[in-house]
């Protein structure tokens, strides 16, 4: 068994030969049926997400365009292939094309590009610190999964977990708890996508004041990473640092204190000194034992890695 996969694995073509071939399909393509035809848009439209997938933007960039001016011609601005496409272009387009496309794409008829759309718009607002925006945005998103997968999908909770994100705690736990619901129906008790708004669902818990539920969640939420992604895994770190804030608000000092050390031990050998997550957790740990009325060792703990983690 082992001979016969190695063997195969040797007929697998090369990335660079994929894209030659991709790139020769296209050139046929243009030369065959010429640059108003549905034929030659797919051949650029393969050409563009095989690149895409090779973390080429440039070039999936390029292969997109014409993708997306040829639709126009050919199948109409409004067509969901057409806004597919143009989807499709707005994830590798620059950010100030990007948005513009991506709201395009919102604009179409077909609900699940449009709740893509909405997410990425979305994403743009959250970004530039508009939550608000962000909010709208992520609304019609889950308004448009909804209707594109219905109410209990996967797809639909993942909406769910980032409009809770830019919403007030009280308006946030009914929906993570709603995604929860789904999630461990779609994906089971034990998954990280259950895990992570496990995780969500804690914090939010905590912000509004439900300390011992947001313990209870996070325990699980920790749980359920140290069984699907391995104990130094850095979003179990992360799990670890939402618990240690939730434990910490409970009065358990002691547990609070060994989650927060955790977390920074995981995300240190995960992600390196340097990592903004691993100093997230310094600064974590930092305040933790200022709390407490250890200032010296808080200094202490700043200054190592201040050392360590400067640009040589």
């Amino acid at each position: 068994m082992v001979m016969l996969i190695f063997g195969i694995s040797l007929l697998q073509p090369e990335p660079a030969n994929l894209r030659h071939l991709f790139e020769e399909n296209l050139g046929r393509s243009e030369r065959a049926y010429g640059m108003t035809d549905a034929r030659t848009a797919g051949a650029a439209r393969d050409l563009g997400l095989f690149l895409r997938g090779e973390n080429d933007a440039p070039g999936a960039y390029r292969a997109l365009h014409e993708a997306v001016e040829i639709d126009d011609k050919a199948a109409g601005p409004e067509s969901k292939q057409t806004l597919a496409d143009v989807a499709a272009l707005a994830s590798v387009a620059p950010p100030h094309e990007a948005e513009s496309l991506w709201r395009r794409a919102a604009g179409g008829k077909d609900s699940a590009i449009a709740s893509r759309a909405f997410a990425a718009l979305g994403e743009f607002r959250e970004r530039a610190g508009d939550r608000a925006g962000a909010a709208a945005m992520y609304t019609r998103a889950v308004e448009k999964e909804e209707a594109a997968s219905g109410r209990d999908s996967a797809e639909t909770a993942v909406r769910l977990n980032a409009l809770a994100l830019v919403s007030e705690p009280r308006e946030a736990v009914p929906m993570l708890e709603r995604a929860v619901a789904i999630d461990r129906k779609r994906w089971g008790e034990r998954h990280p996508e259950t895990a992570t708004t496990e995780s969500n669902l804690s914090g939010e818990l905590l912000a509004l004041g439900r300390v011992w539920e947001s313990v209870r969640v996070g325990r699980l939420a920790l749980s359920n990473f140290e069984a699907t992604l391995g104990p130094r895994h850095p979003r179990t770190a992360a799990a670890a640092s939402n618990l240690a804030d939730a434990t910490r608000a409970a009065g358990n000092r002691r547990a609070a204190e060994r989650l927060y050390r955790r977390a920074l031990r995981i995300d240190e050998e995960a992600l390196g000194v340097a990592n903004a997550e691993t100093l997230n957790d310094v600064k974590n740990l930092a305040d933790f034992l200022r709390e407490t009325g250890r200032e010296p060792e808080a200094r202490a703990l700043e200054q190592r890695y201040a050392s360590t983690a400067a640009p040589r």
